[in-house]
């Protein structure tokens, strides 16, 4: 599949948006290509909400770091080319943050650096809880960086704590810094083990939270040209029950 023909499923689907992950194009995508995705989504009625890199801000200070600043600011280029108004980094690892907290203020500064540039452009970046990341480590990054372009990606099922009560929680405590809400039907355990999610409590709690943006469905399960249609008709049926 294409990302021509993932935006032709999001319309043949009536899915308004498609988030656009950027491990899907290649490395030195040129501006043509960019564009024509673009167009064909307009033309298909398909709203490009945003992208998403796979970047790592926990590596230490050096050439490494300012390479994936740069490479993260060439990325926020192509997101606004794209017409997207947001784009999803990493902030790094847990366990680097743990064993060398000063990356955790380097980390702090390329996100700052990266969130500035991204108002320059009109991109908002939004700071994924990925990584194992604790919700402290998060909100500690969030009250970290001041800029208006920036907040967070929150991912439903990425906080990796034991109860449900526990990850209701975390994602209250993070939803007032939501610029972006992927959700997943599954979450896993400490111990690696799978359980469903509530999807009605979650949902439930995006709403509280008076959250407006985007709700993006992230499947990684079995079976998603079966599941897919059916999880996306349910959040539809949960978001809007009249």
């Amino acid at each position: 599949m294409t990302l021509h023909h993932f935006v032709d499923y999001c319309a043949n689907q009536r899915i308004p948006a498609a988030e656009i992950t950027t491990y899907f194009f290649e490395p030195e995508v040129p501006e043509d290509a960019l564009l024509g995705l673009r167009l064909h989504a307009q033309n298909r009625g398909v709203a490009l909400s945003g992208t998403a890199i796979g970047n790592n801000f926990s590596i230490g200070k050096g050439l490494l770091l300012d390479k994936q600043i740069s490479e993260t600011k060439a990325w926020i280029d192509k997101t606004a080319l794209l017409g997207a108004s947001h784009m999803r980094v990493f902030p790094g690892l847990a366990k680097d943050f743990i064993n060398s907290p000063v990356r955790m203020g380097e980390a702090i500064d390329a996100l700052q650096e990266c969130s500035d540039y991204g108002g320059q452009k009109g991109v908002v970046v939004g700071v994924e809880n990925h990584g194992n990341m604790s919700v402290e480590q998060m909100l500690y990054i969030l009250e970290s960086v001041d800029s208006s372009w920036f907040g967070i990606n929150l991912d439903t099922s990425n906080y990796i704590v034991e109860t449900d009560d526990e990850l209701y929680d975390a994602i209250t405590r993070s939803l007032p810094y939501a610029v972006n809400v992927q959700v997943k039907v599954k979450r896993k355990l400490p111990d690696g083990t799978k359980v469903e999610v509530d999807l009605k409590k979650m949902i439930s709690l995006i709403k509280e939270a008076g959250y407006q943006g985007y709700v993006v469905l992230e499947y990684e399960e079995e079976a998603p040209r079966e599941k897919v249609p059916e999880y996306i008709d349910l959040l539809k049926k949960i978001i809007n029950p009249s």
